[in-house]
């Protein structure tokens, strides 16, 4: 058994409080991985080994998300057949190729990938808005663009098997300009995509070992449970307060990790 880093009881509960907070955050504006991820590299983890045990910690999350939008979703399944397709191709794509990345290389991608994840979830209001507007304007819907759609939903894909943070809000744009869907179907259909993107990762990441259960399956109770409170203050919390301390977190560690 892998060996874990001297981790104290004070960065334990730091974990524990981080997976928590981050899965509020997902319930209330996205973006819980900003906050597991970093808390995990900071507290001496291997960089990919952060990687697999973050995507492990958000995915019953994750899976309650696509629980809750499961009612009253109907899709064109040969839309659906083809994006799971896709998101399964990529997936594995991803995951493969971040078992294969030396730690050390790993490591020095990190800081550019929370970087540009930083930059999507930053503007991914305006880039939401302005992929709507794009299909609003339009006087007569066309087909579905199946290329493109295919094409950049499996790249995205391989994103999200290799890091994922922000990947949502790229799925959304992409259905949006892609697949003719308002960004209301978009949205909820990301939830089922990455679903399968993250649990095919974790899949992956766990036959060869490198998730760390020991933090990650008590980190996935606390995230759990921060979704489930944040699904209840929803209605009370502003969303975009929740996003702006996500945001302002993620830029933080972003160009810490990127001086360090």
């Amino acid at each position: 058994m892998r060996s874990l880093p001297d981790i104290s009881i004070p960065q334990f509960l730091l974990l524990l409080s981080t997976a928590l907070i981050g899965g509020l955050a997902n319930a209330l504006a996205g973006g819980g991985t900003f906050l597991v991820f970093p808390a995990l590299v900071i507290t001496g983890l291997d960089p990919i080994v952060a990687n697999a045990t973050s995507a492990a910690t958000m995915l019953p999350g994750g899976a309650a998300s696509a629980w809750v939008y499961r009612k009253g979703s109907t899709y064109d399944r040969t839309l659906l057949r083809a994006l799971i397709a896709a998101s399964i191709a990529g997936g594995i794509t991803g995951s493969v190729l971040v078992l294969l990345t030396p730690s050390a290389r790993f490591a020095r991608l990190v800081p550019y990938l929370m970087l540009s994840a930083a930059l999507i979830f930053s503007f991914s209001k305006q880039i939401a808005r302005a992929a709507s507007a794009h299909i609003s304007d339009r006087t007569v819907v066309g087909q579905t663009r199946w290329t493109p759609l295919i094409l950049g939903h499996y790249l995205i894909s391989v994103y999200g098997g290799y890091f994922g943070a922000g990947m949502g809000v790229l799925m959304i744009v992409l259905f949006l300009l892609t697949a003719n869907l308002n960004v209301q179907q978009s949205a909820a259909l990301r939830f089922y995509c990455t679903l399968g993107i993250n649990g095919l990762a974790v899949s992956i990441f766990a036959a060869r070992g490198v998730v760390e259960w020991r933090l990650s399956l008590p980190m996935a109770v606390a995230a759990v449970t921060g979704g489930y409170l944040g699904a209840h203050l929803v209605r009370r919390l502003s969303a975009e307060a929740a996003r702006i301390a996500v945001l302002i977190f993620a830029w933080v560690i972003s160009i810490w990790l990127l001086i360090r």
